[in-house]
């Protein structure tokens, strides 16, 4: 159960849970609380040939009326276990009083992140009504160490367990040269030059600003290392308005082929303040992308896995972000791309992801 199937990343990680369900053992049922949004994964859905309900409520309607719907709907189906995704969900899950097994993925930091997006007084009700319901439910599932971490020492919950998201690798998958330079001419990319590419929300937690004050500072507004935005949000306006004369920063808004300016690139960057274990980094590992990123604990969870993908700054220092991007000019960039592919075929594939997530689900039916 989630609000909708908008194309997003926490979106694309159910889809990979589910289009991998071993369907001799589980049949999948898919609810969603609100009405779609123009971008939306719905169809790609159907297409698993699952069952796809919406509650089709407005967020005042689903504060009236969804649990008195959700509760029939259960009622129907029966299942075994409910598996839900974000706050909403997760609050209407904890607040069923029915003899079914509930379960719920946390993908953030959320005393960091509800406040950065939502500020600070809405963000803080937030958290505590969010985790209020955890303590509700038979499991929490963190995305990573830190997360887990972070929900059992700040808020006391022992009912947690960790499943590292998963990336599908027939959608993301390197490209050899020829097809590098295809994409960026199909794409209007650079052809020549490096291009270090960022992908996710244009926010305060994502600090686009950041990396755009050292690539000014450091290439100037003439140089063969290029860098592209991929993606939108509320910074986007004062991200352009920074780079006015700039000819190597690029902005390539809201897109639905992600996995094409990716693998049109060659490595990515991120000055993330807050992540989960994020989608964006383990994509671009997929398509062969060394990475340079905040220290931030997410980010240090996937360099434990594997140290030579690339490089970690401390979060926020401009001498470290130089010292680190010039580290880059000295490593072996082949070494680094394998690296980096080989540490999601071993240990951050969809498959491995759905499959741990089952495992959960049969510890729960007993």
């Amino acid at each position: 159960m989630v609000s909708t199937l908008q194309a997003s990343g926490p979106t694309n990680q159910l889809y990979n849970i589910i289009k991998n369900l071993d369907r001799d053992q589980f049949e999948p049922y898919l609810i969603t609380l609100s009405p779609e949004p123009a971008e939306s994964r719905w169809s790609d859905y159907k297409q698993l040939g699952i069952q796809v309900q919406s509650l089709n409520l407005s967020r005042f309607g689903g504060f009236v009326l969804a649990k008195r719907f959700l509760r029939k709907l259960v009622s129907e189906i029966q299942p075994d276990v409910i598996h839900t995704q974000g706050i909403r969900a997760d609050r209407l899950s904890a607040g069923l009083s029915m003899n079914v097994q509930r379960i719920c993925t946390v993908r953030n930091i959320p005393q960091q992140d509800y406040p950065m997006t939502y500020g600070k007084l809405v963000g803080a009700q937030m958290v505590r009504s969010h985790t209020r319901a955890m303590h509700r439910l038979e499991r929490c599932v963190g995305v990573s160490k830190a997360v887990c971490e972070n929900l059992e020492q700040s808020f006391g919950l022992s009912n947690v367990e960790m499943v590292q998201n998963g990336v599908d690798t027939q959608d993301y998958s390197p490209a050899n040269d020829s097809e590098k330079k295809g994409l960026r001419r199909k794409l209007g990319l650079p052809i020549e030059g490096s291009l270090w590419i960022t992908s996710g929300n244009l926010s305060e937690r994502k600090d686009p600003l950041f990396l755009i004050n050292m690539w000014k500072a450091r290439f100037g507004s003439e140089s063969e290392n290029h860098l592209l935005f991929v993606g939108s949000g509320p910074l986007e306006g004062d991200c352009k308005e920074s780079v006015k004369g700039f000819r190597n920063v690029h902005f390539a808004g809201r897109v639905s082929n992600v996995a094409d300016y990716l693998r049109a690139s060659d490595y990515f960057v991120s000055a993330s303040r807050a992540e989960g274990l994020p989608n964006a980094v383990l994509e671009a590992m997929a398509c062969g992308l060394p990475v340079l990123l905040s220290d931030i604990g997410p980010h240090r969870e996937i360099f434990g896995l594997s140290p030579d993908i690339g490089e970690l700054y401390q979060l926020g220092s401009p001498e470290g972000f130089s010292q680190c991007l010039e580290k880059f000019k000295y490593s072996s960039w082949p070494a680094q791309s394998k690296a980096a592919q080989l540490l999601i075929l071993k240990t951050l594939s969809s498959e491995g992801m759905s499959k741990n997530y089952q495992v959960i689900y049969y510890s729960l039916i007993g």
